[in-house]
């Protein structure tokens, strides 16, 4: 059987359709690992292209069996477009992602099947089902295997390698923060596949920069620290991302550190979401705690490690007053990266079904749901309030001469030449602000 896996083009964020073919798309580009996962969950017998319509064209008359869609909210009007062309011709095709498992019943009218959650258990079910004529409509979660016997990313289907690759380690989040579509998606306690399994892909991974696309690698310090012994160990001479919450790198001692460090970390990503306490606890993200972010933020610098901040605007205790406060604190904090984003409520997350029962859900055109789009009522402030004071904080943070005094200062706490992702990070985020905040 052959099956066609399409990832959709993607209209907003560091790289776009519209860097197609360009050396941002190779340096900036964003590694996928859902649908190479997808491929090596898939039986051998069967023959799997990857189609990332970012990086390739996407031909309606290629031979495919079977063509399965991976769909976020925002790429939702895109698949269905892709899914009802396909339909039409005369294809077999599945939805799965985000939005499918937040909004099956929508999906389904796109589709002839829609897989739910994780794919691991469901998705050979799925294929036998087709192959007897008995491919069921829905999928629903299904936890039913073990995450150790998850195969390694089929990296020899990923025709466009970007520089930054990437890895998976654990799956799901403990926290429950209302606004967050992957503890919705993933409502299930934390999962690690084994160490050595993990340190063995990195090793065979072709890119000597990546990320680990995990929700977070500090959900067990213990189990960390034996992931870098173990990268240690093997000498791997790579150097990498990973995300990390506030609450865990702000206990973690001085030993975890130096160990991140010699295992390779480059960068740490961390929610930090607002400078405002009440807007932090108000969205039940009650383990981040502001009074406490600069000095995790310098205790990373010392260690040589670079920070990038997520920072969300619009939580219901946000007043106008948020951007400017906002501004002086990442000033405050030196903090080197940050993702400016405007509040958005993700179909399936408390978040949206709590706005909708307000009667706070101003539209439903999935494609707004890109975090820099107004797509629901704010409570203290107007949507143009909302959507300028984002664009004011983006444009200031990433004005030329704050770019370059942030590039000094992190090329001389890193000491490597590998400081420059971090340095061109900013650089990445500038062009994306520009045009989607249109300054």
């Amino acid at each position: 059987m052959k099956i066609l896996l399409v990832f959709p083009r993607v209209e907003h964020g560091q790289t776009t359709i519209r860097d197609k073919g360009s050396w941002t798309a190779f340096i900036f580009g964003n590694p996928i690992i859902t649908l190479p996962h997808i491929a090596a969950i898939t039986p051998r017998e069967h023959e799997v292209k990857i189609v990332n319509e970012n990086y390739m064209d996407l031909d309606f008359e290629e031979e495919a069996d079977l063509v399965g869609i991976t769909c976020y909210t925002m790429t939702a009007p895109r698949v269905y477009e892709i899914a009802d062309e396909f339909r039409r011709r005369g294809k077999t095709v599945v939805l799965g992602g985000y939005h499918p498992t937040a909004m099956p019943h929508e999906a389904i009218q796109h589709a002839d099947s829609v897989v739910m959650g994780w794919a691991e258990a469901s998705w050979p079910k799925l294929l036998k089902d087709f192959e007897k004529g008995k491919l069921k409509k829905f999928y629903e979660r299904d936890y039913g295997f073990d995450i150790a016997d998850v195969p390694p990313l089929r990296r020899d289907l990923i025709v466009r390698n970007p520089l930054m690759g990437a890895v998976q380690w654990t799956r799901g989040c403990g926290n429950k923060c209302e606004f967050c579509a992957i503890s919705s998606f993933c409502n299930r306690g934390v999962m690690r596949r084994p160490i050595k399994a993990v340190v063995e892909e990195i090793k065979q991974m072709p890119n000597k920069l990546f990320i680990f696309h995990d929700p977070h690698i500090t959900s067990s310090p213990r189990y960390a620290r034996m992931l870098f012994k173990e990268m240690i160990r093997q000498k791997i001479r790579k150097v990498w991302m990973a995300n990390g919450t506030t609450n865990l790198l702000e206990k973690i001692d001085d030993e975890f550190l130096k160990l991140a460090k010699k295992a390779g970390c480059l960068e740490w990503f961390i929610g930090f979401e607002s400078v405002s306490q009440k807007s932090l606890n108000s969205v039940k993200k009650t383990h981040n705690k502001v009074e406490n972010f600069r000095k995790l933020i310098q205790r990373l610098h010392k260690y040589g490690m670079a920070v990038q901040g997520g920072i969300i605007f619009g939580f219901d205790e946000d007043t106008p007053d948020i951007f400017d406060l906002t501004l002086e604190k990442m000033y405050e904090w030196e903090i080197d990266v940050v993702e400016v984003n405007i509040l958005t409520p993700y179909p399936g997350t408390p978040l949206f079904d709590r706005l909708e029962k307000e009667g706070r859900i101003l539209t439903y055109d999935w494609a707004r749901y890109n975090q820099v789009e107004v797509v629901y009522k704010p409570k203290h402030m107007t949507e143009k309030e909302l959507y300028e004071g984002a664009r004011k904080v983006a444009k200031e943070f990433y004005s030329i001469p704050n770019i370059i005094g942030r590039t000094a200062k992190i090329f001389a706490f890193t000491r490597k030449l590998t400081g420059f992702y971090p340095a061109g990070g900013n650089i990445s985020y500038r062009r994306y602000y520009k045009k989607d905040f249109h300054f």
